[in-house]
C-alpha cells in the first residue's frame, strides 16, 4: 500500500465569510498531484496551510507524519513552495534573494540554479521591482526547482509563463518524477496539461472537498450522457445524475456510475443516444459550473 506524502484531517480555516473544510484526504508519495478548482475555492489557502504559511482554526496536516503546526523547521526542510505571490522585494536584485534563500538549504544545487536562470531568461543583476508578474514567478520557481525536496508544492506554476518557459517547467517536472519517491503538488487551471501529467486530482469548491481520485478511475465513474426525453416535463430528481445542458426534449447529463441507480434512464423517463467519457475540464465544468449546467438532480424518494 503506497505510504501518502501528505495527510489532511479534519482541516479547518476560516477566513472572513470564507470558511475552508473540514478537509480529510491524503497525498500519496511517489507522484504528481492535482488540486483543482474555481477562484476562491480554497485552493491556496489549503497550499498555504501545507506549506506551513498560517495555522489552521482546527485539525492537522501532516507531512511524511509530522505535524506542519509543531514540526515547522524538519517540515520546510523537505519541503520546496512556490507561488506567484511569493515576495522576494526585500532582496532588491535576483541574485541577491537567490545568495540568500540558498544559504538555508543543503539540498541548493548551485549549478542546477544557473541552469534554471537561463531556461527561465532571468538575469542575476536585474532588480526585482523591475520584474514583470510573469517574472516574478519564474524567481519563485527558481527558488524551489533549485533544490531536492521530498516534496515540491506548486501553487499556479504556470501563471505569466510564455509557451517556452511553460514547456520547461513540465519537462522539468517529469524528470523529478524518476527521482524516486518524490511527491509534487499542483494547484492549477490549466486542467488540459495537468490531465497528462497528474496521476491524482482533488476538486475544491466553496471551500469543500467535491473529490478525490485517481485520473484513471474518474473516466471510468463518470460518463457524459446525451438522452432524448419523453415528454417536455421537467426532468425528475435522480441521485447520481447532473444536468449539464438542455435544448427542448433533448438533454446532456452527467452521470456518477457509483451513485446512479442501474435503471436511471427509466426512473427519467428518458432514452439514452450517446455516451461518452470525459476530460477532466470537461468534468470540471459539469461538477461545478453555475446555473443550468450546474442542476443537480437529487435522489427520488
Amino acid at each position: 500500500m503506497t505510504e501518502n506524502a501528505v495527510e489532511f484531517t479534519a482541516l479547518v480555516k476560516r477566513q472572513g465569510r470564507f470558511a475552508l473544510g473540514p478537509l480529510s484526504f491524503g497525498i500519496p508519495q511517489g507522484g504528481i498531484f492535482g488540486l483543482v478548482g474555481p477562484n476562491g475555492a480554497g485552493k491556496t489557502t489549503t497550499l498555504d496551510l501545507l506549506a506551513g504559511l498560517g495555522r489552521p482554526d482546527s485539525g492537522s496536516v501532516r507531512v511524511h507524519g509530522l505535524e506542519v503546526g509543531t514540526n515547522e523547521v524538519e517540515v520546510k526542510r523537505r519541503l520546496a513552495y512556490a507561488g506567484p505571490e511569493t515576495s522576494y522585494g526585500a532582496w532588491r536584485r535576483v541574485g541577491r534573494a537567490i545568495d540568500f534563500v540558498s544559504g538555508f538549504y543543503a539540498d541548493w544545487d548551485e549549478a542546477r540554479c544557473e541552469s534554471l536562470l537561463g531556461n527561465f531568461a532571468l538575469d542575476r543583476a536585474k532588480s526585482i521591482a523591475d520584474l514583470s508578474f510573469g517574472e516574478k514567478n519564474k524567481l519563485s520557481l527558481v527558488m524551489a526547482l533549485a533544490r531536492d525536496p521530498e516534496l515540491l508544492v506548486l501553487d499556479e506554476p504556470t501563471t505569466g509563463l510564455d509557451p517556452a518557459a511553460r514547456q520547461f517547467l513540465f519537462a522539468d517536472l517529469l524528470r523529478r518524477m524518476q527521482i524516486d519517491r518524490r511527491t509534487i503538488v499542483i494547484a492549477t487551471h490549466q486542467l488540459g496539461e495537468l490531465e497528462r501529467f497528474a496521476d491524482r486530482v482533488a476538486l475544491l469548491d466553496q471551500g469543500r472537498l467535491r473529490l478525490c481520485a485517481d485520473l484513471g478511475s474518474l473516466t471510468e465513474r463518470f460518463r457524459q450522457v446525451d438522452i432524448a426525453l419523453r415528454s417536455g416535463d421537467e426532468l425528475p430528481a435522480q441521485s447520481g445524475v447532473r444536468l449539464i445542458t438542455r435544448s427542448g426534449d433533448r438533454a446532456r447529463v452527467l452521470v456518477d456510475r457509483e451513485e446512479a441507480r442501474e435503471d436511471w434512464e427509466a426512473r427519467l423517463g428518458c432514452a439514452p443516444l450517446v455516451e461518452s467519457a470525459l476530460t477532466l475540464e470537461e468534468l470540471y465544468l459539469a461538477l461545478v459550473g453555475k446555473g443550468a449546467a450546474a442542476q443537480t438532480l437529487e435522489s427520488v424518494s
